[in-house]
This record gives structure tokens, sequence and C-alpha cells, in this order.
């Protein structure tokens, strides 16, 4: 059991390591942007991959902070899934996932 939940733990904290490594990586090229934009350029298009890639960063954060679609989520869909084939009337084949 404590190994199970060491394994758990482990997972959570390699996610939560690459999440903060592609926020970092976000936010030098996000400063790296606006700088190459002001030396070259007199339109201001840095917004455009600072935007695009923040969006990319935000869906990191949500999935790896996020309680509703974490692990625990997988877990409890699988046993209500569980519970209803175990209620329904007709019985459940192979065939029926092909």
């Amino acid at each position: 059991m404590d190994k199970e939940i060491y394994q758990i733990a482990r997972k959570r904290v390699k996610e939560k390591r690459k999440f903060y490594s592609h926020l970092m990586s976000w936010l030098l090229m996000s400063v790296f942007f606006i700088l190459l934009n002001l030396f070259t350029s007199d339109v201001f298009w840095a917004i455009f991959p600072i935007l695009g890639w923040g969006v990319a960063v935000a869906f990191h954060a949500i999935r790896v902070f996020s309680f509703t679609y974490g692990d625990d989520w997988e877990q409890r869909e699988i046993e209500k899934e569980m519970v209803k084939i175990k209620n329904s009337k007709h019985s459940v084949s192979d065939s029926d996932f092909v």
C-alpha cells in the first residue's frame, strides 16, 4: 500500500516539475519575443506566439493541478462503469466493445 502511494506521489511530483519547467520556458521565451520584437519591428507581433504558447501552458496547468480529471476521477469513472455493467439487465460481451 505504501509503495503504491509512493508511486502515485512520485508521478504527481514529476508532472508538477514538468509543468514548472514548461512555465519557465514560456516566461523566458516571452521576454525574448518581446525584446526581439522591440528591436526588429514596429508591429507588435510577439503577442501571437506568447498567447498561443500561453494557452498551452494554461491547459498543462489544468491537467496537472485539476482534481476533477486526475487519477482519482479516472478511478471513480471506472467504478461507475463497473456498477452500470453489473446492474444492466442484458449481458455484455466482448463484441459490444469492438
